[in-house]
């Protein structure tokens, strides 16, 4: 037999209630478009990345980073025209935490990478967002010297994924909560 009461039928509806009052709250990141009526992906894919310029032992680095920032930003592969511009800024450092005490060399790494980035307007008199995104990744070192550069390759590879994901997303929240000055 089915057990119906009062204070059970209340707490379904309060809670019912509570849903529904907090909903109105929360907007769809993507869902729907900015003041100026196009939608957060076609505000995002008018984004140009500029070039990135490092030394030429952080040239590889500055490839990745960049290409993953504009395949996260217009993964369309459709040319948007751009509106806003994106300035990099990166920092590198390896520190090798385990050291093989027989041998003298190291076991693994870590490499960190702090990113600096600005969102200005094209033509640069405006600033819309800017921040800090950091990463590290760990990888083994081999006594294979191709492993181990390949190794490191991967670790680079792994961060410039993170730190273009972390960043898309922190201009998509900015882009969209600034979306009256758009």
């Amino acid at each position: 037999m089915l057990s119906l009461n009062f204070k059970s039928f209340a707490r379904l509806g309060a809670v019912v209630g509570m849903t529904l009052g907090l909903a109105a709250c929360f907007r769809p990141l993507y869902g729907e478009p900015v003041a100026s009526g196009q939608s957060l992906q076609s505000v995002m894919a008018s984004i140009d990345v500029e070039e990135i310029n490092l030394p030429d032992a952080q040239t590889r680095v500055s490839h990745y980073l960049r290409s993953e920032l504009v395949y996260d930003l217009n993964g369309s592969g459709v040319p948007a025209p751009k509106k806003y511009a994106l300035k990099i800024s990166y920092g590198q450092s390896l520190s090798t935490p385990i050291v093989d005490s027989v041998t003298g060399t190291a076991q693994s790494a870590t490499i960190s990478a702090t990113v600096n980035y600005t969102l200005t307007s094209l033509d640069g008199s405006k600033t819309l967002a800017s921040g800090t995104a950091k990463g590290s990744a760990s990888y083994d070192r081999f006594q294979q010297r191709f492993a181990s550069v390949r190794a490191a390759r991967d670790g680079e590879i792994r961060i410039a994924k993170m730190i273009s994901s972390e960043i898309k997303t922190r201009l998509a929240a900015a882009l969209s909560a600034s979306d009256a000055k758009l």
